[in-house]
């Protein structure tokens, strides 16, 4: 499993939702475990889980990035992190 981490300076919420309108249709990844989103001080802050990262670099290059530069879309490129999950806590509301 792997973790990727995108930090987008100075991009909002706005912004993020327009892209994802823009994957609407799309096929999405069925290798995409879990994706988080939060505001934070400066941007966004956009993490996400993965079976592999071949399956997200695959994802990346064919869906993502062709339309990354979508008007009414975030700008400029984020920071980015990517690394395997050496350990993972799955947390269940409690009953």
């Amino acid at each position: 499993m792997y973790m990727v981490s995108n930090f987008w300076p100075g991009a909002t919420l706005e912004q993020f939702q327009a892209e994802l309108a823009e994957l609407e249709g799309k096929s999405q990844p069925e290798t995409q475990l879990m994706r988080s989103v939060a505001e934070v001080e400066g941007g966004l802050l956009i993490v996400s889980l993965w079976k592999g990262k071949s399956e997200y670099e695959s994802w990346a290059e064919s869906t993502l990035m062709p339309q990354i530069d979508i008007p009414g879309g975030m700008e400029g490129r984020p920071t980015q992190r990517i690394g395997p999950v050496v350990e993972h806590y799955s947390v269940l509301p409690s009953t």
